[in-house]
C-alpha cells in the first residue's frame, strides 16, 4: 500500500473569503502544494495582495472580485474558475461575516445579512460548482465553519445559526455525493487572530479570556489552518466525509 499523498499538482481550486486572514492563507497553501488557484472576495486590491504576495509566486493563483451574496456573482466566479483552469476539483467555501448582539437586539437585516454570507452562498456555490466537482476525479469541498458549528457563546446568535447551518449542510450534501466521488468536510477553526476577530484580540480582556479557556495557551493563526486544509483537499482524505475538523488549540474540549 502505498504511502498517502498530499500533492495537490494538477488540481483545480476555488477559494472564498480569500482576501484576508484564513481564506488568504489556506488559498496560498493550496498553490504552495501544487494547485492551480482562483481567490474569490469583494475586494479586488486585497485579493491583488493575496496573488502578488504570495510566497510560491503568482503563477499557479489568480483572483476573481465577486459578492458572494449574489446568485449571478456567484457562477460568474465559478464559470470564471472553469474558463480559466479547465475545470474545477476543490471549492473551498470560506466567505464569512459576523455580528456580536443579543437576539433581541439583533436587527433582521443583520441577521439575513450573517446568514446570506455564512450559509446561502455556500449553498449557491455548491450548486453552482456541482457539475463540475462531478465530472472531477478529485472532487473536494471544504467548508469552512467554526467551533461555533458545534457549541455556542453568548450574543452571537446569528453567526451561530449560520455556522451549524452550514455544518448541516455539509452532513447533507455529503450523503448526496458520497458515491459520486466528491468528499464534503468541515473545517472548524477555533478562536483565530484576523481582522475579523481583532475588537476581540486587541483588547487585553478578551485577549486573556481565549487564552485562558485555550488548552494550548494561544491563539490560532491562520496558517494553523493549512495543514487541515491541504489535507481535506488531497487524496489522503478520500475515505473521510460528512466530518467536522475541529482546530482550536483544544477549546471545545473543555
Amino acid at each position: 500500500m502505498s504511502a498517502p499523498t498530499f500533492d495537490l499538482s494538477g488540481r483545480r481550486a476555488l477559494v472564498t473569503g480569500a482576501s484576508r486572514g484564513i481564506g488568504r492563507a489556506i488559498a496560498r497553501g493550496l498553490a504552495a502544494a501544487g494547485a492551480d488557484v482562483l481567490c474569490v472576495a469583494r475586494s479586488a486590491d486585497a485579493l491583488k495582495e493575496t496573488v502578488t504576495d504570495a510566497p510560491v509566486g503568482s503563477d499557479r493563483m489568480d483572483s476573481f472580485a465577486a459578492d458572494l451574496r449574489s446568485e449571478e456573482t456567484i457562477a460568474q466566479a465559478i464559470d470564471t474558475a472553469v474558463q480559466g483552469m479547465g475545470g474545477l476539483d476543490i471549492l473551498v467555501n470560506n466567505a464569512a461575516d459576523d455580528h456580536d448582539s443579543s437576539v433581541v437586539d439583533t436587527d433582521f437585516e443583520v441577521w439575513r445579512r450573517v446568514v446570506q454570507l455564512n450559509l446561502d452562498s455556500c449553498f449557491l456555490t455548491c450548486r453552482a460548482a456541482a457539475p463540475h466537482l462531478l465530472a472531477s476525479e478529485h472532487g473536494k469541498v471544504i467548508n469552512v465553519g467554526s467551533v461555533l458549528s458545534h457549541v455556542a457563546v453568548r450574543d452571537n446568535a446569528a453567526y451561530i445559526s449560520a455556522k451549524s447551518g452550514l455544518a448541516g449542510l455539509t452532513r447533507g450534501l455529503s450523503l448526496e455525493w458520497a458515491t459520486k466521488g466528491v468528499q464534503v468536510n468541515l473545517l472548524c477553526p477555533g478562536f483565530i487572530k484576523t481582522e475579523m476577530t481583532q475588537a476581540l484580540w486587541e483588547t487585553e480582556a478578551g485577549a486573556a479570556w481565549v487564552t485562558n479557556r485555550t488548552p494550548m495557551r494561544r491563539w490560532g493563526e491562520p496558517e494553523d489552518l493549512v495543514g487541515p486544509a491541504v489535507f481535506l483537499a488531497s487524496s489522503a482524505s478520500d475515505f473521510m466525509t460528512g466530518q467536522s475538523l475541529v482546530i482550536d488549540g483544544g477549546w471545545t474540549v473543555h
